[in-house]
């Protein structure tokens, strides 16, 4: 007759092993893709966008840490502390400090500029650079009213909270929808009825196509609403080559591969449009310099990356080298 413990053991062997299961099901996905839709659009702008105010911060990290200028700091209080007593000297050096970032503040204020000037313009405009908005905005008024944006939305912030983006583009599409609904008045009142007004669209249209140029944006979406990477790429049919204006990924997703994704998809996409090769358009959204060419190491050290990042991929897909 087999005892109590020699029962126990023989019932919890017969049982099977309980396991912790873990469904993926609510897990959200990530996925990368060229988009036309309107809200992917704006957001991929606003990313961007938000990209070229976060190089103010890395220039002014440059502009501050550069060895010119901690030596002309560290000259000056040095002086300072020689005919100071030390209470006046400690409030002296901290004006001069508070000084020093009032002048790295306003050298590095035109980048929200140029954060502004990313629209549906940009987008859909034949050629636009980043100079002539530059110079424009400091011709008028645009350059003081950026710099007292700076004085609120970008002190201390991650990503300069720009949003002009989705402003501008609100007032574009309103003023291009009474554009349409003007010519399209026009068109049924001098070309006989609603017939005019179907081949004036036909032949604006062919327009477009005969210009062989067509812009691309790819978009990497986390889950089902939040927009995490951007690509915008010009493909000019033409040359058969695509031009990329655009690359960029949001700052706490940067060096997980999103980036890479979004070239591998650009190259992809390129490619089945009859691009023999892709390569970084010499004005892209974040090429422009402020300062001079001794503080924008950082920068060139990134764009040395990603054109060879850009050429792996290239290669990889049977592409050949990026210029």
């Amino acid at each position: 007759m087999p005892s109590a413990q020699s029962a126990q053991l023989s019932s919890s062997s017969s049982s099977p092993p309980s396991r912790t299961t873990t469904t993926t099901d609510e897990l959200p996905t990530l996925r990368t893709y060229p988009t036309t839709i309107p809200s992917d659009r704006t957001s991929a702008l606003r990313l961007i966008a938000d990209s070229i105010a976060q190089q103010r911060q890395l220039s002014s990290y440059s502009l501050i840490t550069h060895p010119y200028t901690l030596s002309a700091a560290i000259l000056l209080l040095g002086l300072l502390s020689q005919y100071l007593e030390l209470y006046t000297f400690i409030t002296t050096a901290a004006g001069v400090i508070m000084t020093l970032l009032v002048v790295v503040r306003s050298l590095t204020a035109d980048y929200l500029a140029l954060a502004e000037g990313i629209n549906y313009n940009w987008l859909e405009g034949p050629g636009s650079r980043f100079p002539s908005l530059l110079s424009s905005s400091k011709r008028g008024g645009h350059h003081r009213r950026s710099s007292s944006t700076s004085s609120t939305s970008s002190s201390g912030s991650g990503s300069g909270n720009v949003e002009p983006a989705a402003v501008t583009t609100k007032s574009n599409n309103n003023n291009n929808n009474n554009n349409n609904n003007n010519n399209n008045k026009t068109n049924s009142t001098s070309g006989g009825g609603g017939g005019g007004g179907r081949r004036q669209r036909n032949n604006s249209n062919s327009k477009t196509l005969d210009n062989g140029v067509e812009n691309v944006v790819v978009v990497t979406k986390w889950g089902s609403e939040e927009i995490i990477g951007a690509l915008v790429m010009k493909v000019l049919k033409r040359e058969r080559k695509a031009v990329l204006r655009a690359w960029t990924v949001k700052l706490r997703y940067r060096g997980r591969e999103v980036g890479r994704g979004l070239l591998e998809e650009g190259v992809r996409v390129a490619r089945a449009k009859g691009c023999t090769g892709v390569e970084f358009d010499g004005g892209h959204a974040n090429s422009h310099r402020i300062l001079p060419d001794m503080f924008n190491k950082g920068f060139e050290r990134r764009e040395k990356k990603a054109k060879a990042m850009l050429a792996k991929v290239m290669v990889e897909q049977g592409m050949g080298r990026s210029s």
